[in-house]
């Protein structure tokens, strides 16, 4: 190799770095070789920080959380077939969740013998496949095996340019270790990212809109995800409140509305649609369960998204008047606009929809009194969300209830991914927290897991990856010793029936409990059990202190129902 020359590898970790990642989160093979070669030379070339993650899950968690809070597409790299096989799980929930990432795979060696990277081992004949990228195609945008050394760059950049194009998502692509290891021509100019433009929202239907919301007498807006783009959190916050607009934040991933806006009347539709003729969804894949919800909304529905029929899904019936295809953040600008202030009987309707919401909200409130005398969900939930404040981000898989907590801004609350892949919360802690750290921030970051969720994350993994590259992180873990959507589902199900006679919980019992903080423990971590409510606030203390010190920490909270 000479100086004119480079591996095809730093050609591809390169053309990741110039097109905005930062992070590649690896789990290295024997498809290795050549990337370790490259980031070992030490060439100087803007490459991306490389973590050695010790599971495919999690690597592609870690990268999700990264590219949540940084903004910007982050890498997972793993090995060959089995690491692909391991990467499905996270690839469904970044698809699902709209997060631009590329998730990349050695491929088996194409040949027997002769060229650099050929096969030496035996497994180079059993970990081949027909189609690697077969398995995981439907849970990304766009798959590619590289095909021409020479075309590395080209293909790493039009990978970036899909990841990151409207509605962003997952791509794929897996990279033969001999083209990997081959040298390709250095020096030229670099292969830049297209810059990409969205459409505006169609003028005419953000019109039509906006005169159904002025005649309307109840309107309420549906989101779970405006609050990704903060310039959308903005607008909704300003336009709800001139309004007088109730907001539902139907299983909220972002903060889309501070949640003690006086418009945010609560986190779920069931009983928030009864009075609606008019329900406006924003970024929102499922606004309501037509099965559960009653009565059925009989508004009319509008939605806006960039994909706002949720095309990739096979079935999804919500009856809309209209779809707006744009982001949250320009349609909601140009309604805003579209709309103005109220005045005469729109102001007068809006003050009377002021009172009907502030009613709204306190029924909600007043319903969260409950015996805090024992450790439940509930108040395990409030009383970390007192406790915790502002100071630190969650990232909450399940267990943690959302309704008792006070978030203000975008970027202090990630909610669950829509395809509900367990394994998640743990992985993308530590991507924010990897994110967090690069930004030079000092918030804590902690992820809310029940005790199945945390099994999932394969918390050996988490723990040593935490330790291992300094991302110190809270994990609470609300220990109720079951599966509660296996338990709820089938007791929903079959009130009266055999299941119930066991209260559900067969094939759902996660008993005995194992020492969840000694496993913490083991990787230098502060770990401790709370089973009494009264201990908790100074188990958080603790915990924060031991993240403020450079330690990892995990609360076990011994939940009842």
């Amino acid at each position: 190799m000479t100086s004119e020359t480079r591996l095809a590898a730093e050609a591809f970790l390169s053309a990741l770095s110039a097109g905005g990642v930062d992070s590649l989160y690896a789990v290295a093979g024997t498809d290795f070789p050549s990337i370790i070669e490259t980031y070992e030379k030490k060439t100087g070339a803007p490459l991306p920080k490389p973590f050695t993650v010790p599971h495919e899950n999690l690597a592609v968690s870690m990268a999700h959380g990264d590219a949540l809070h940084s903004g910007n597409p982050q890498a997972a790299m793993v090995h060959v077939s089995v690491g692909t096989a391991n990467m499905v799980c996270g690839a469904l929930n970044a698809i699902r969740d709209g997060v631009p990432l590329v998730l990349a795979a050695g491929r088996t060696p194409l040949t027997e013998h002769g060229a650099a990277g050929t096969r030496t081992r035996f497994i180079h004949w059993a970990q081949e496949m027909f189609d690697q990228g077969g398995m995981i195609r439907e849970a990304v945008k766009w798959d590619y095996e590289l095909r021409d050394a020479a075309q590395t760059e080209d293909v790493t950049i039009r990978a970036l340019d899909i990841a990151c194009a409207a509605p962003p998502g997952p791509v794929y692509l897996s990279l033969p270790r001999e083209l990997l290891a081959k040298e390709v021509p250095a020096g030229a100019a670099p292969r830049r990212r297209t810059r990409m433009s969205e459409g505006a929202p169609d003028a005419n239907a953000i019109d039509r809109l906006a005169g159904a919301i002025r005649t309307a007498a109840f309107p309420v807006i549906v989101t779970s995800n405006a609050g990704r783009e903060p310039e959308a959190a903005a607008t909704l916050a300003a336009l709800s409140e001139a309004w007088s607009i109730p907001v539902v934040q139907f299983n909220a991933r972002s903060v889309n509305l501070p949640f003690d806006h006086p418009m945010a009347i609560g986190f779920d539709t069931r009983d928030l649609l009864a009075d609606a003729d008019l329900i406006l969804s924003i970024a929102c894949d499922v606004p309501w369960i037509p099965a559960v919800t009653r009565p059925l909304p009989t508004g009319a529905l509008y939605e806006i998204d960039r994909d706002p029929l949720f095309q990739r899904y096979p079935l999804r019936s919500f009856p809309a008047v209209e779809s707006i295809t744009a982001s949250p953040a320009a349609a909601l600008a140009a309604l805003a606009d579209a709309l103005g202030l109220p005045a005469g009987g729109e102001k007068l309707a809006a003050e009377k929809r002021r009172g009907e919401a502030e009613a709204l909200r306190r029924r909600r409130l007043t319903a969260d009194g409950f015996d805090m005398s024992r450790l439940t969900a509930e108040t395990a939930s409030a009383i970390l969300a007192e406790r915790l404040g502002r100071q630190a981000i969650i990232v909450n898989e399940y267990s943690f209830r959302t309704e008792f907590a006070r978030f203000r801004e975008p970027g202090d609350f990630y909610g669950f991914t829509p395809a509900g892949g367990l394994g998640f919360g743990f992985g993308a802690a530590l991507g924010v927290a990897a994110a967090e750290k690069r930004a030079g921030s000092g918030k804590a970051v902690v992820a809310m897991l029940g005790d199945g969720a945390y099994m999932f994350n394969n918390p050996v993994a988490c723990h040593w990856a935490s330790a291992a590259h300094d991302l110190p992180v809270l994990s609470v873990v609300f220990n109720n010793r079951r599966w509660g959507a296996v338990r709820n589902s089938t007791l929903a199900m079959y009130p009266q029936g055999a299941a119930a006679a066991g209260n559900g919980m067969f094939l759902a019992d996660l008993s005995p409990s194992p020492d969840y903080a000694a496993i913490c423990r083991a990787h230098g971590g502060h770990g401790e059990t709370v089973s009494d409510p009264a201990a908790l606030p100074a188990a958080i203390d603790t915990a924060l202190a031991a993240l403020a010190g450079g330690r990892q920490a995990l609360l076990d909270l011994n939940v009842t129902d």
